[in-house]
């Protein structure tokens, strides 16, 4: 596992965009760390880094501020925002080198391991992978 670090060649017009790259949440860290070992057993998958919930907010929580005051042909501005607002209840995240992994493959492991969401940036789409539902998630905090 890496440490998780946003170079400039993830960001695009100041968004996260990292093409080729997955990002995915989990309920704390200990959560996306046991999914980091799991990741990892799959086949074709690059490096893994676990970002914190106090790495995700240093991240992104300046960034999605100055970017969501912009228009947006995308929904990056929207995902940062997301993921400060999940890492400020708690939540960690992964992001995961694709490489040659498949990704229905990886969205199997995410979902067997407890993802809140994923997703996956390829060039000019972001695919969502896991996205769970109000009452998927209320199940998954012991709510319902």
């Amino acid at each position: 596992m890496n440490a998780f670090a946003v170079p400039s060649s993830h960001l695009s017009m100041g968004a996260y965009y990292p093409k080729g790259h997955l990002f995915a949440m989990f309920a704390d860290t200990k959560a996306a760390e046991a999914a980091a070992l799991k990741v990892n057993e799959v086949e074709g998958v690059g490096a893994v880094a676990v970002a914190t919930p106090q790495a995700i907010i240093a991240a992104f929580s300046e960034r999605a501020a100055e970017v969501g005051g912009m228009p947006s042909v995308g929904r990056e501005d929207q995902f940062m925002a997301r993921y400060v607002e999940l890492a400020q209840s708690g939540k960690a995240g992964l992001l995961i080198e694709v490489a040659d992994a498949t990704p229905e493959g990886l969205s199997q492991t995410l979902l067997a391991c407890g993802a809140w969401l994923a997703y996956y940036y390829r060039a000019l789409i972001i695919e969502e992978l896991v996205e769970l539902t109000l009452r998927t998630e209320g199940a998954a905090a012991g709510k319902l």
